[in-house]
Parts: structure tokens; C-alpha cells; sequence
């Protein structure tokens, strides 16, 4: 440094420099996990930097130092998929790399970057977040992106830390406005749309959000919905059907599910619906029926298993329905077609003879094809009610092996309707994709029921039974897996599970729920009701033709029918003040009094099943009880007295306080 007594003034002489030399050989001590310390220097990361290669300037130079990092870059991602589908991918690109490197890098590129990585990303954008994340919700944005890897306690975390959030935003937005305004609906609603608006942006539907940007969302239903989004619970069934299908739809795209792979349904989504139904069943196991009244119990795992939540009752139920439309079409002279409508083949995943991936495929889940279905069946039932078609029967929607939904309709028309249905129906079902090879031949058939064959009921009979228990099938295989019915029963049942799928609907005729209220009276004659007799009888019967025609027959519109439920309003019914209807009888609207049948009488709740008392074991003959005292001052037991008494004459001791008392009721 130089004199400072040669400058002007004392300061003006140099200083320090800021990073001297000597920084180059300072370094930084840490400890490593395993306890060791080392030191990191300066010419340590001087050397992680300079040792990745720059970019070339030359073109073909340029064009491999792009392709190497590119390869480089879709091995990370192979490793970053989802454990449940990275397993093939991983393993097939380490096969590729000890065969031939080259060969590695093509699949990459080729295979793997157009094909699998696009349908992964596509699927990944249906169900995360849309746009940019409001302030609050962005530190939740990792354990969004990463659901499809979450388990059950991220799952109750998320949800957990959902409710609080909502709940604290709530209570601001209200108290900011409230302050101003002092108008407890305004502040209400004003806080509902703070609240709500950043909610949508998570890509889950929100209720009353339609009528908030409509402007007719009142106060009192803002709060109902106010008091979801603040519970933990609500968040959780969100979640919970964001993550199940989020993996199974992935695992579709991947082709995890297919004819060579998995029919139907991933291996997962069959565990876990098996797994769901036996706590399912362990729950009505350990719970019973306990009447408000009487205090009487009953089984609740009876009770169910006596209702149509049995697939045996259910299936029964739906051929004598089934049965009865075609015995009522027969009486009227009306003929039976069996329609099949199919998506078109950009809503399959992959191929149905080879099941290899289909590169039509506009990444569609099920529900969003089983949507399309619904929308190009709305159009048909709305152009023949234009024309006056009327028509009544069933629909059976069961999936193809990659979990694409497709319709069999067995509906029952007029003679002189038949061809102008037939047009209508096949004009709309190919009036998407109609031009495609193959369009139609497989998208739309009809055919006429042919007596000589079998009856309209056989011919969804088997349908009915391939989707729930596989029941009068033994030793028959699935056209499409070729694997047995039975075992494809559950794949299909879990399948319609996963994605909220309707299996089976009636078409026309009277509504089921009133059939079953109405079997609730058993053979009870209605005399002072003349006007519901006849509907209660066949429905006793049962016979469903006879229920029907006291209904209005099968063309009868909902306004016309004679008998219809009645249903009993609670305010505040459940956990979000919500006003739930219960049905509690029937009705004749056509009558002036208009009195009610009531069918359920009795106000049940759901309580555990009682553990049983350790005095119910006890038996009244033993030893003697140990004595409290060193001597023992009981009489000693006589064998041979004992042997004298008349075990015949002997009256049992009962005790009623632990008697368990068993009702039952039809079904």
C-alpha cells in the first residue's frame, strides 16, 4: 500500500480489496450425515462449473450435444414417473442399454418422448391445478403435484391443512368486510367468493360457484357451502377421488390396463375395492340397528343383505323388471331391438385384438366417455320425442378391456317406429368421427330380438349377470380377455366403482323407488285406499306388469303417475345445515285428501353391536367360589343329592336385562 502522507488527505489512500486473493483458498467446513467433516473450496466449484461442456457452434456438432442432453433429460424422466407405472418403462430402458446404447436412445425419443410421456402429461394437466396459484394456496403446490404418489396420511394432512386455510381466509375476508359495511349477507357473500375463487383455481369443483357468478347465491346457501369447504372431511372425499383416479388414469394411458395386461381394471383399483368392500363388510358387522323408540336392536349387516346393496337381491330384482317389460310388450304387439353404442376410437387407449397403444387416443378417461355416451343418447331421446317415438326397456353400460365405456340397449318400440328410430339413433351416434375406418360396422348395431333365439330377457340377461356376480356362467370365458366370467365380474364391478359409473337404467315405465316402498307394506290390503291398492298388490306379487299398468302403463310421463313418494323436510339435517329429504310413505296425488301410506314408521340409528357380558357365560352349576376368609363357612356341595333331583322338573333361569330381541322386516 502506498505512503499516505503523499495524498491530499489520509483517506484517500487505497484500501483492502473486497475478496482479496487469499479467497480462492478459503473453504467451507461441514459435517456429513454420516458424521465426517470436510471442506468444500472455492476451487471445487470452479471446477463443477467449467466441467460441463459448453454448447457447440457448429451444426451437426451442435445438433448431438442437443440430442445427448435431451437423452439425458427423458432418462431423468423415466425415473421421475410414478412408481406404479415407472416399473415396464425403467426396465425395458435398462434391457435397451445392455443390448445396444443406441438402440436405448431411439426408444427414447421415438417411443418414449411422442407417445408415453405425452399421454402422461396430458393426464397430468386434467387433473392439477389450473393456472397460476393464488398466494395463500402456492406452499400446497408440491403436494398437489405429487398426489398420485400420496398416501392416506398425506392425503388427511392436505385435507387438513385445506380446511384451516379456508376457515382462516373466511374469518379475514368477513371481518375486512363486515367492518365496512356492517351487513352480515353482504360480508357473507363477499367472503364466499373470496374463498371460493381461489378454491376453483385447485381444478375441484365448488358448490354454489355457478350461482355466485350468476349473481343468485343467497346468503344461508353460501354458509352451507361455507361449512363444507372449512371441513376436513369434505376435503378429504375430494382428494380421495382426485387421487384414485388420477393413478388409474395414468395407468390407462400407460396401458397398464388392457386385454395382455390388466382387463378392465388396474391391479390396484382391484385390491383396493376388495379391500374396501371387507372393512365395508367388517363395519356392518360391528354395528347394529337400535330403535329410537324401543330400544330394540337389530343386525345391520341383515338388514343390508336383505336389500338390493345385495348383488343376488339386485340381479333378481332386475329380471322380474325385465321380465315384465317384455311380457307387457308382447301384450301390446310391440317389438324388441337390442341396440350397442361405442365411442368413437380416440376415447381407447389401446388396441382391442393386440392391445397395443392406440395413437388416436385423445387422452379420455372413463367418466369423460361415458359422458359422451349420455350426451349422444340425450340427443336421440330428444329428437324421438319430436317425432313421438315412445319407447321403454333397459341399459346396460358395461367397459371394453381398456376401461372404455360402451352402451347395450334392449328397448321396446312400436313396428311402424322401428326404422325411423333405427335412423335417428345411427345418424347421431356417427356424427362424431363418423367417417373412420371401421365406424360403421363397430360403432352402432341393431338387431331385432329373434324369438327363435332366445326371449328379449335372455339377451341382456347375460349382461346383467357378467357386471355383477358372473351368476349362471360357470365355465364361460369374456370375449375380450378371454378369461373366466366370474373372475371378470369383480374387475367390472370395481371398475364401475372407481369412475362413478350407472350400470344398469331403466328406460320409461314407472320408477323403481316406489316399487320398493310399496313392497314395504307386505300383503297389508289397503281398503281405505282403493286408489293405491292395486300397485301395492302386484308389487306384493310381485308382478311388475301389473304395477306398472296401475301406475299409468309404461309410456306414462312423470307427472301422470298415481302413486309417488312422499318425503319428510329437516332443517339443519346433517353437518352443513343442509334441509335433507327422507322418504316416508306414498301417495295418491290424483285423491282429495291426498292421505299418506306411511312405510316407515320407525326411526332407526346406527350403533355398535354390544360386546357380550361375562355374566351371560356364567353358568349357575360349578365349583365353589374361592372364600374370602382363611376358612371356607359355604356348604359343601352333595354330589349325590344332586343326583336325586329331576333335571326335568328343573325351570331355566332367565334374565331378561341381557336377552337380545331380533326384528325383522320384508324386503
Amino acid at each position: 500500500m502506498p505512503d499516505s502522507t503523499a495524498l491530499a488527505w489520509s483517506w484517500n489512500a487505497q484500501r483492502r480489496a473486497i475478496n482479496p486473493s487469499n479467497a480462492e483458498e478459503s473453504a467451507i467446513e461441514y459435517l456429513t450425515p454420516k458424521g465426517e467433516r470436510k471442506a468444500l473450496a472455492y476451487s471445487d466449484l470452479v471446477d463443477v462449473v467449467y466441467r460441463v461442456p459448453l454448447r457447440p457452434r457448429d451444426g451437426e456438432a451442435r445438433r448431438a450435444f442437443d440430442r445427448t442432453r435431451l437423452a439425458r433429460h427423458l432418462r431423468r424422466r423415466v425415473q421421475a414417473l410414478p412408481s406404479f407405472i415407472r416399473k415396464r418403462f425403467s426396465m425395458h430402458l435398462e434391457t435397451l442399454d445392455r443390448r445396444n446404447p443406441k438402440e436405448a436412445v431411439r426408444w427414447l425419443f421415438n417411443t418414449f418422448e411422442r407417445h408415453v410421456l405425452r399421454r402422461v402429461d396430458a393426464v397430468n394437466a386434467q387433473y392439477l391445478p389450473q393456472g397460476n396459484l393464488p398466494a395463500i394456496l402456492f406452499p400446497l403446490r408440491d403436494d398437489f403435484h405429487l398426489l398420485p404418489w400420496a398416501d392416506k396420511k398425506r392425503l388427511k394432512r392436505l385435507a387438513y391443512k385445506l380446511a384451516n386455510l379456508m376457515k382462516s381466509e373466511f374469518m379475514r375476508e368477513f371481518d375486512f368486510r363486515y367492518e365496512k359495511t356492517a351487513d352480515v349477507e353482504f360480508s357473507t357473500i363477499y367472503a364466499y367468493g373470496a374463498i371460493a375463487s381461489k378454491a376453483t383455481s385447485l381444478n375441484i369443483a365448488i358448490p354454489g360457484w355457478k350461482q355466485y357468478c350468476d349473481e343468485v347465491l343467497t346468503a344461508e346457501d353460501a354458509l352451507r357451502v361455507i361449512a363444507r369447504l372449512q371441513k376436513e372431511k369434505w376435503w378429504l372425499g375430494k382428494l380421495r377421488k382426485i387421487h384414485d383416479r388420477w393413478r388409474e388414469h395414468l395407468m390407462i394411458a400407460t396401458s397398464y390396463v388392457s386385454k395382455v395386461a390388466s382387463p378392465y381394471c388396474s391391479e390396484p383399483c382391484l385390491r383396493e375395492w376388495v379391500a374396501q368392500k371387507k372393512a365395508n363388510f367388517e363395519y356392518l358387522q360391528a354395528m347394529e340397528l337400535e330403535d329410537q323408540d324401543t330400544g330394540e336392536r337389530t343386525s345391520l349387516l341383515d338388514k343390508v343383505m336383505g336389500s338390493v346393496s345385495n348383488p343376488k337381491i339386485a340381479r333378481h330384482e332386475l329380471m322380474v323388471r325385465m321380465r315384465g317389460f317384455e311380457d307387457m310388450a308382447n301384450e301390446m304387439g310391440l317389438v324388441g331391438m337390442f341396440y350397442t353404442l361405442t365411442a368413437p376410437s380416440r376415447y381407447h387407449a389401446t388396441h382391442v385384438h393386440s392391445g397395443k397403444r392406440n395413437d388416436k387416443y385423445c387422452n379420455a378417461s372413463p367418466r369423460k366417455t361415458q359422458k359422451y355416451l349420455c350426451n349422444v343418447w340425450s340427443r336421440v331421446r330428444a329428437k324421438w320425442g319430436r317425432e313421438g317415438i315412445r319407447t321403454f326397456g333397459f341399459r346396460v353400460a358395461e367397459p371394453h378391456h381398456d376401461g372404455t365405456p360402451h352402451w347395450h340397449l334392449l328397448l321396446f318400440l312400436r313396428p311402424e317406429e322401428v326404422e325411423l328410430a333405427t335412423k335417428i339413433f345411427h345418424e347421431y351416434a356417427l356424427q362424431v368421427d363418423g367417417s373412420e375406418p371401421g365406424a360403421a360396422q363397430y360403432r352402432f348395431t341393431a338387431k331385432p330380438i329373434d324369438e327363435e333365439f332366445g326371449s328379449a330377457t335372455g339377451y341382456i340377461a347375460k349382461y346383467i349377470s357378467k357386471n355383477i356376480d358372473g351368476y349362471g356362467m360357470d365355465g364361460e370365458f369374456d370375449h375380450e380377455s378371454g378369461k373366466p366370467v366370474k373372475e371378470m365380474a369383480k374387475r367390472v364391478r370395481a371398475w364401475a366403482s372407481r369412475w362413478n359409473i350407472r350400470q344398469f337404467q331403466q328406460i320409461g315405465g314407472a320408477p323403481v323407488s316406489t316399487w320398493r316402498e310399496l313392497r314395504r307394506l307386505g300383503s297389508c290390503e289397503l281398503v281405505l285406499h282403493p286408489e293405491l291398492e292395486a300397485a301395492r298388490a302386484a308389487a306384493d306379487a310381485p308382478d311388475w306388469p301389473g304395477y306398472v299398468n296401475a301406475q299409468g302403463g309404461p309410456f306414462v310421463t312423470r307427472d301422470c303417475l298415481r302413486v309417488r313418494l312422499n318425503y319428510e323436510y329437516t332443517e339443519n339435517g346433517n353437518d352443513y345445515g343442509d334441509t335433507v329429504a327422507k322418504i316416508s310413505g306414498v301417495y295418491c296425488p290424483f285423491t282429495i285428501s291426498e292421505s299418506v301410506i306411511y312405510t316407515r314408521t320407525n326411526d332407526y340409528k346406527i350403533v355398535p353391536k354390544r360386546k357380550p357380558s361375562s355374566v351371560e357365560s356364567l353358568t349357575l352349576e360349578g365349583r365353589d367360589a374361592a372364600p374370602w376368609s382363611s376358612v371356607n363357612n359355604c356348604t359343601e356341595y352333595n354330589d349325590s343329592a344332586e343326583k336325586n333331583i329331576n333335571r326335568k322338573d328343573r325351570t331355566p333361569v332367565t334374565y331378561p336385562r341381557f336377552k337380545t330381541i331380533f326384528t325383522t322386516t320384508k324386503t
